[in-house]
């Protein structure tokens, strides 16, 4: 059954979540996985919209940015 207190599943929300929740907690954020991060977001469109929103909840919540920022090609800028 699926609900509002129930929401169905999502694993590109789940994993975009994922890859914010690692750029945080991790002392180090390795060349390589920035390469499968980059390998992600460019695989589909929602993965970056997916990583784009988790970014924002993650500062809205009041959470410090990345210490590991990436450039995304094609990302959504507070500036466009």
């Amino acid at each position: 059954m699926n609900d509002s207190t129930h929401p169905a599943p999502d694993p590109i929300w789940d994993l975009a979540w994922s890859w914010v929740i690692r750029q945080h907690e991790r002392a180090t954020f390795t060349e390589s996985d920035t390469e499968e991060l980059r390998g992600w977001l460019l695989a589909d469109p929602a993965h970056r919209l997916a990583y784009e929103r988790a970014g924002r909840l993650w500062l809205a919540a009041g959470l410090v940015p990345p210490v590991n920022e990436i450039d995304i090609p094609g990302k959504q800028g507070p500036e466009d």
